[in-house]
């Protein structure tokens, strides 16, 4: 496949992921790609960030890890459509607020547990600039 190929299917499966999310919550979605030089596979780890402008913040919707960018971007696809609504993840509310603000948020984590979504919740992010609470929401 040409390199001019490969680009546009990377920013066709970007523009994918997005709409989902976007048609989903209605927030935007941020590719954070990292490479891992001394792996010989799975060598490109990508964060799928989200950001909601009503509290002009960022979390960790999902990592995954693959071969390529576009490898990755697949795996994200397929986890968002597929696997995200069939594995036993809990619902978790964290209603938050940095130090220095005086408004709380509500933000809501699909994770394993509740470290899980702590850790979305807080991606590289200092946790002492945080105050927040958890609720793990009633399973439906």
């Amino acid at each position: 496949m040409a390199r001019i190929d490969k680009k546009l299917e990377q920013i066709d499966l970007q523009h994918q992921i997005m709409e989902l999310l976007r048609n989903d919550n209605g927030v935007t979605s941020h590719f954070d790609y990292h490479v891992n030089l001394v792996s010989e596979n799975e060598t490109v780890l990508l964060n799928l960030l989200t950001f909601n402008p009503r509290h002009e913040d960022y979390m960790l919707f999902h990592t995954t890890k693959g071969n390529s960018s576009i490898d990755c971007l697949k795996k994200m696809i397929a986890f968002i459509k597929t696997q995200l609504p069939q594995q036993q993840l809990y619902s978790y509310t964290i209603i938050w607020k940095k130090w220095n603000e005086q408004s709380e948020h509500i933000s809501y984590f699909r994770a394993a547990d509740e470290q899980t979504a702590i850790e979305k919740f807080l991606h590289e992010k200092n946790p002492e600039d945080y105050r927040y609470s958890v609720t793990q929401n009633p399973i439906s």
